[in-house]
């Protein structure tokens, strides 16, 4: 249904009339509804243009009125506007709106002038209102009401809608005005014209055709009908009729084009940009500027030039780069082409996460969360010196069985046994050391008042966050690339098969993949999918409202959203603060991982502890904080033995450090470098100026240098043959007893045990292993496990991609020749990638689920799939409401 010119109308039965009236009536409605799906207003001013439209969808009103477009609740608004299953953009040399929800589909479209379309689904026929008319199928009973025709004025003032503000007084009665046959020649050669061909019946635009004529201040100007002829070429388009590029620079123009854009009366309206080239959708075409074929508009630019795809820039957290223009980021170098960013993958580190108490993020960025007490071999590899393994211990730290925490980190070789715990103290050979310390290879020192930092000269790096919460960083070099097992993944590139076991078979949920690389004989990790902040809702309260710091606008955190996405992070800051008891510190962690990782970025949050009660640092000795500390060779040890200098990380660190020119001293206070006292080779020191004889020589300490001129009842009746009973008192070759029982899964792991305290059992005969039934075994009949389930020797399983033989407690998969992959949305909004990536979204647009062609060696698609998106309930969510294919 539509109105055109100066009181012209066709209804939904294409019907056509006219009337000329400036108050505010119903256009079309949904009637005997207190609260009609839509409700379409408008009103026409003195001069016969369209002065207001209002447009009413359940909850949400856009008026549009002065060359301004207004949302109710919203205000003025810009054009693209999207929200709540409602859309608004330009669409060629007009405006439209459609709204999309899973109870209705509908379009409206105006000109900012004279014209108004609205388009509507079948489901509503014979049941509209208004001046487009009653969508029976029968155009000759529009104006009939209560079994009677009425005239045109008289059913106009039905549809009248006062404001509440005002009373407009009924039109007066005018007699319809009578087309003068002189012009119908003139009118028919005119809509021949624009279509000639064109199905759309031409009789009743020839007769508005005459009336714009007669009606015009210069009587027959074909100008005069400039409105007619465009909504003949609106209709005929609508019908997907030819139409002809009918105006001229003098005969009804739409104007000076920009730039380099061209005018078409047949263009489409989806239009192809350097942003998104391949846009396609469904669309009529409409009237208006275009670019011309083989170019695109650059959207990125602003200038709304059309360029060839060649030309196109490319943009990068709102800065744009010029085709052909390289920017490095994180592991890449990438290249503007087409304006697509070609990327090149450059050597690059593996970095394995463990915060927050109980997530980890593995080196291919797969994050897990699990609850488990006991040592878990981190990271393997064939590429650490003799025989190196890094393990985490993880113990409780609360009441409930959900609270675990890192509380110590373990590097252990043949050569080397290096524990890092919460206490800050080194042990080697439980023997406790000052930091810095130095054993062969390997170098720790203290990086800031909350960092310890252990550098190898092998590729390994472990960066230990002390406080709040004990948390953990290891960064690997790209020689371990594919060589690395345990629970920081395989560092193979691929999320999907992180959860690689110590038997060799992928394993589908996290508490399994957890306790297949336990290091000592503990309890399984407990298996917890229920979410914390369901048990109280004071706490959930608490937490959201406190971690929301991370998302909300005008916050210090705000200027990394474009860079790192504070979603993930905030939902861990909520669930680490619903789950542990003490509260504030998890929530300085989880804010202070969002700092970090920003800062990995290149983006120093400088003041976000300021922003959060509980969070700020109080230095000591004098120190200093800093959000990215310099604290390298600024102790009094680093003069005394330069080979135990600390070497900065690649990723800035905050804490507590001396100023420049002052140095940490064994007080741990900031000195000058004159008062630092003097370490010697034993651990011991010696006070400034003081002296010490060695070797027959006076050396003095200058500068901080040395200058020279129970046991249980009947325990082993428990343990039966081949198991033998093992008392922590008694035992002299084992001193930590049953804890380190040789099991199967102890042997898949391929390391020795870890344990953490003694305990007495029954542990079974040299040469055999306990497997998951508690019998002995010889190691080529223990079984292999999957999925919480145990498979004897030589039994298969079959996954997505692999075939699996168990043999000797270990998996070993062969790869089928053709592996298929799976892409799934579901639900409001839940998506699964290609690569088992899950995530949620609640954007209501149509977005490309998945096509080819997005190579700069291959920019053809052979198919585009496409999802639409739209709200489909009252609390705003939405979710898919039709599948597109586009093939070819």
């Amino acid at each position: 249904c539509s109105t055109w010119g100066g009181g012209h109308f066709s209804t939904f039965d294409k019907y056509q009339y006219d009337f000329t009236g400036t108050c505010n009536y119903i256009f079309a409605t949904v009637c005997d509804e207190t609260s009609p799906d839509f409700n379409i207003q408008f009103r026409r001013g003195l001069d016969k243009k369209i002065a207001r439209i209002i447009i009413e969808l359940g909850p949400s009103v856009v008026i549009v009125e002065k060359g301004s477009i207004s949302v109710r609740s919203v205000g003025v608004i810009k054009l693209p506007y999207t929200s709540s299953g409602i859309q608004i953009a330009p669409y060629g040399r007009n405006i439209r709106l459609v709204a999309k929800l899973m109870e209705m589909e509908l379009v409206v479209m105006w000109n900012n002038d004279d014209y108004l379309m609205v388009l509507t689904e079948k489901k509503y026929m014979g049941k509209t209102c208004g001046m487009c008319g009653n969508y029976d199928g029968y155009e000759l009973n529009e104006f009939v009401s209560e079994g009677k025709l009425l005239d045109t004025y008289k059913f106009a003032a039905l549809q009248k809608m006062d404001d509440p503000s005002e009373i407009c007084l009924s039109e007066e009665i005018s007699i319809s005005a009578i087309p003068h046959k002189k012009y119908a020649m003139i009118c028919s050669q005119l809509l021949n014209l624009v279509s000639p061909t064109c199905s759309v019946p031409k009789d009743g635009f020839v007769i508005r055709c005459q009336l714009d004529m007669q009606d015009c201040s210069e009587p027959g100007q074909n100008n005069c009908t400039c409105s007619t002829l465009s909504e003949y070429s609106r209709q005929c388009a609508m019908s997907h009729q030819m139409v002809f590029n009918w105006r001229t620079e003098n005969f009804c123009s739409v104007g000076k084009c920009s730039a380099n854009q061209i005018y078409e009366e047949c263009g489409s309206p989806c239009i192809k940009t350097c942003s998104n080239p391949e846009y396609s959708c469904s669309s009529h075409c409409t009237y208006g500027c275009f670019c011309p074929e083989g170019t695109v508009l650059d959207d990125i630019s602003k200038n709304r030039t059309c360029v060839h795809i060649e030309q196109c820039p490319c943009t990068l957290n709102g800065k744009t780069y010029a085709p052909g223009e390289t920017m490095k980021a994180a592991c890449r170098t990438c290249k503007c082409t087409m304006g697509q960013w070609n990327c090149k993958d450059l050597p690059c580190p593996g970095r394995c996460s463990l915060e927050g108490g109980s997530f980890i993020t593995t080196f291919d960025s797969r994050s897990y969360r699990f609850h488990g007490v006991c040592t878990y071999v981190l990271m393997k590899s064939s590429s650490l010196p003799h025989h190196g393994t890094l393990m985490a211990v993880y113990e409780k730290s609360g009441y409930s069985h959900s609270e675990t925490s890192l509380s110590a980190v373990i590097y252990l070789s043949a050569k080397d046994k290096i524990v890092i715990s919460q206490n800050e103290l080194l042990t080697d050979d439980d023997e406790l050391k000052r930091l810095p310390y130095r054993s062969g290879d390997i170098t720790i020192f203290r990086q800031s008042s909350m960092y310890i930092q252990m550098h190898t000269t092998f590729g390994l790096e472990l960066v230990v966050q002390t406080s709040p919460v004990f948390q953990a960083y290891v960064k690997v070099g790209s020689q371990f690339k594919g060589r690395t097992l345990g629970l920081c993944g395989n560092y193979n590139g691929d999320t999907t098969d992180d959860f690689m076991t110590s038997m060799d078979i992928t394993e589908g949920t996290a508490s399994l993949f957890v306790d297949s690389w336990r290091a000592g004989n503990c309890h399984p990790a407990l298996e917890r999918d229920t979410d914390p902040c369901a048990l109280s809702q004071l706490n959930k309260i608490s937490a959201e409202t406190h971690c929301s710091i991370l998302t909300k606008k005008g916050t210090v955190f705000e200027k990394c959203h474009a860079v790192v996405n504070p979603i993930p992070f905030y939902k861990r800051c909520v669930y680490q603060a619903c789950n542990y008891e003490e509260t504030f510190p998890y929530i300085c962690s989880a804010l202070g991982s969002y700092a970090r990782t920003c800062s990995s970025m290149g983006l120093i949050l400088e003041n976000w502890r300021n922003s959060m009660d509980n969070c700020t640092i109080t230095c000591t000795g004098n120190q200093t904080f800093s959000y990215n500390t310099q604290a390298c060779d600024r102790t009094c040890l680093s003069l005394s033995n330069r080979a135990l200098e600390c070497h900065p990380t690649d990723i800035p660190i905050e804490g507590c450090h001396c100023p420049k020119g002052m140095y940490l001293n064994h007080k741990n206070e900031c000195v000058r470098k004159s008062h630092c006292p003097c370490y010697l080779e034993d651990r011991k020191y010696i006070l400034p100026d003081q002296s010490i004889i060695t070797g027959g020589i006076t050396c003095y300490c200058v500068n901080g240098k040395l200058s020279c001129t129970g046991k249980p009842h009947n325990p082993a009746e428990s343990c039966k043959a081949p198991k033998k009973y093992v008392s922590c008192s008694d035992s002299l070759e084992n001193k930590y007893g049953a804890a380190c029982a040789p099991t199967c899964q102890m042997l898949a792991t391929g390391i020795e045990c870890i344990p953490t305290k003694c305990e007495s059992g029954c542990v079974c005969a040299d040469g055999l292993y306990e497997n998951l039934d508690g019998r002995c075994v010889p190691a080529e009949e223990c079984p292999c496990e999957y999925g919480g389930l145990a498979y004897g020797k030589g039994e298969q399983i079959q996954t997505e991609c692999e075939i699996c033989t168990c043999t000797k407690g270990k998996w070993k998969c062969v790869q089928k020749s053709k592996c298929s992959s799976t892409c799934n949305l579901y639900g409001e909004g839940h998506i699964t990638t290609f690569d088992g990536q899950r995530f949620v979204f609640d954007g209501n647009c149509e977005y490309i689920l998945a096509m080819d062609g997005c190579s700069v060696n291959r920019p053809i698609s052979s198919f585009k799939i496409v999802t639409e998106n739209v709200i489909c309930g009252k609390s705003g969510v939405t979710c898919s409401r039709s599948i597109s294919i586009y093939l070819g």
